[in-house]
């Protein structure tokens, strides 16, 4: 069984921050990190991207932050009790190693879930916990399955990871495929290309997806007005944004409220 024992969603600092547990901590820290970061590695500081992702085992030096302000992560305090103690390994999952996922967006919705059901403190939590830990780290695994298997891809395909992470992480941000063509070192044609093929739809229909992905997780969990939702999300109008959550779901925001 996997044990919750803290976690956070969306955790943003105002100033720069320093976090260092010298002697690491009792349990296993998962980090998903969205925004620019650094994280030392033994002594070293580095620089880590947005969309990275770190497991650090217990009694393993933590120190991570970052140098301005608006740092942001997820995170998840976790143990292994006895049927799990290998799990990690069975998936291959290296601990206190920066991962990459091109769907992080499939891994932020999995930390929603779990962070949610924490915070709710049901009767059943521990056993949906433990059902949506091991979804997490099957999920963990598979992104790290796709990358090695890449090829001569992974280069270009870690790449536009990055960039999709990126997206997902801040979907509010008025985005330019131009702009990320140009982020990517390629030309807006070939870009677009590679970006469909390394994740099944174009940049632009995926920069849609992102900001219906926050919009329809702030209607289930909040009770921010319409209005205020599409400015939040990115929208310069409200009524851009109902009709684009209706052509793509189905439903107005509305509708998909009082249907939840």
């Amino acid at each position: 069984m996997i044990t919750v024992t803290s976690c956070g969603h969306d955790s943003r600092h105002q100033k720069p921050c320093n976090i260092e547990h010298p002697r690491g901590l009792s349990d296993y820290l998962l980090l998903l990190i969205k925004s620019e970061a650094f994280i030392y590695f033994d002594g070293i500081k580095k620089n880590v991207p947005i969309g990275s992702i770190i497991i650090f085992p217990p009694g393993t030096y933590i120190h991570y932050g970052c140098d301005v302000k608006g740092y942001n992560d997820d995170w998840i305090h976790f143990e292994l009790k006895q049927s799990d103690k290998n799990i990690l390994k069975e998936l291959s999952l290296p601990v206190y190693k920066l991962l990459g996922a091109g769907e992080f967006h499939r891994i932020l919705d999995c930390v929603r879930l779990i962070c949610d059901c924490y915070h709710k403190n049901s009767d059943n939590s521990d056993m949906i916990l433990d059902h949506y830990m091991h979804a997490l780290l099957y999920t963990l695994s598979d992104e790290a399955t796709v990358r090695s298997r890449q090829g001569d891809f992974s280069e270009l395909y870690s790449i536009l990871s990055g960039i999709r992470s990126r997206i997902y992480s801040t979907p509010s941000y008025k985005w330019s495929v131009e702009d990320l063509a140009k982020d990517a070192g390629l030309s807006l044609s070939y870009f677009q290309h590679m970006y469909k093929k390394a994740f099944g739809l174009s940049a632009s229909k995926d920069i849609i997806n992102a900001r219906l992905e926050l919009a329809k997780y702030y209607l289930s969990t909040s009770n921010m007005s319409i209005h205020a939702l599409s400015d939040f999300c990115g929208y310069e109008n409200e009524l851009h944004f109902m009709r684009q959550f209706k052509s793509y779901l189905g439903v107005t925001p509305s509708q998909y409220r009082k249907g939840l």
